[in-house]
């Protein structure tokens, strides 16, 4: 039988967790649009040296834009450049201390540095601020799943199904939470809904295989893992 426990830190793209998103504020009128426009046309061609240029020359001229920091902070977490990711957040939160995007950003990063506790603190002031926001309930919930909360993680999840039924993220992560505090069906459910919505993840699929062996059910189990196999294989 396969360990209940076997499957490793489920947060990859294949889960369907929301990625991160720009900053939710309102483009300032200050004429800086065009060199807003600009930079980011830079990301999306995927000109990463050209990006980070264009939104540091943004901001040396207009150092208020807090979607600018934001952007660069996505930019750098994804050169590698976490410290100066971590800066751009501050700036922006320091501008905006309420933007629910921006938090949520940061929450990400911090958390990825096993910085738990202050993850956790942003995630919940952007739940003050707007407590119907699906991807900072999936994330508090991923954040007391990587530090083995599992029962605590499934109010968190289960809100952010109840906001978003279509968020495959909750569903795979409610599945994990529920098989680490042994409630078979639920997480079989979960499981499920998460294959359902997100057919690339083959984590679900391999989660369904873990609790069917767990109830008892090898010749389904083994049927899961196969799905599991052939899907990663893609």
């Amino acid at each position: 039988m396969t360990d209940q426990h076997s499957q490793s830190d489920p947060t990859t793209d294949e889960s369907g967790a929301s990625p991160a998103t720009e900053a939710a504020a309102v483009l300032p009128d200050d004429g800086s649009g065009p060199l807003f426009a600009a930079a980011r046309e830079h990301a999306e061609r995927n000109e990463m040296p050209a990006a980070i240029a264009a939104y540091r020359q943004l901001l040396t001229k207009y150092p208020l834009h807090v979607r600018a920091h934001n952007n660069l902070a996505l930019l750098l977490e994804k050169k590698g450049d976490t410290d100066g990711a971590l800066k751009e957040f501050d700036a922006a939160l320091e501008i905006e201390p309420d933007n629910v995007s921006v938090l949520c950003n940061r929450a990400a990063l911090l958390s990825g540095r096993l910085k738990y506790d202050a993850a956790e603190t942003d995630l919940r002031r952007a739940l003050r601020v707007d407590d119907r926001n699906a991807d900072a309930w999936v994330s508090l919930g991923v954040v007391f799943c990587r530090r083995g909360r599992w029962r605590e993680a499934v109010e968190p999840l289960g809100r952010a199904v109840e906001i978003d039924p279509a968020q495959s993220a909750a569903h795979y992560y409610l599945g994990e939470a529920f098989n680490h505090i042994d409630n078979l069906p639920a997480a079989l459910a979960a499981y499920e809904q998460a294959s359902h919505l997100a057919p690339a993840n083959w984590r679900a699929q391999k989660g369904i295989g873990i609790i069917l062996d767990r109830m008892g059910r090898p010749a389904e189990a083994a049927l899961a893992y196969q799905r599991a196999r052939e899907t990663q294989r893609r």
